[in-house]
């Protein structure tokens, strides 16, 4: 079974000396990878139709859970089927953005030093 690299870089750094700036390095390159991998996860999984279907069940019982508490029923199922598109919509549009921005991380994850950004 092959090794976890997340678990040997964590293993190596606490091997070391107390806190050093390449250690830091290290710990960031540790987070960074972690964060990566949980969103690939992550994606993965929202991305299925079981997950839709999950969340849709969760949404419904969450409003129907707010609607008998607050008495209020008077939304009706068009309007929220409506306010799904617009979120559905926003959705892709994200996927598209983060799709498109992909082969740029790498330059994004690079350090800008002298730059900063001006106020609005």
């Amino acid at each position: 079974m092959a090794a976890d690299p997340i678990l040997e870089a964590w293993a190596q750094m606490m091997k070391r000396p107390p806190i050093t700036p390449e250690m830091m390095v290290q710990w960031k390159g540790l987070v960074d990878r972690s964060i990566e991998a949980w969103s690939r996860a992550l994606s993965e999984v929202m991305a299925t139709d079981e997950f839709a279907q999950l969340l849709g069940a969760s949404i419904e019982q969450w409003l129907a859970a707010q609607a008998s508490v607050t008495g209020n029923r008077a939304q009706p199922l068009p309007a929220l089927a409506a306010q799904l598109g617009r979120i559905e919509e926003r959705l892709r549009q994200l996927e598209e953005r983060l799709a498109s921005s992909g082969e740029s991380t790498a330059a994004a994850r690079a350090p800008r030093r002298g730059r900063r950004r001006r106020a609005a």
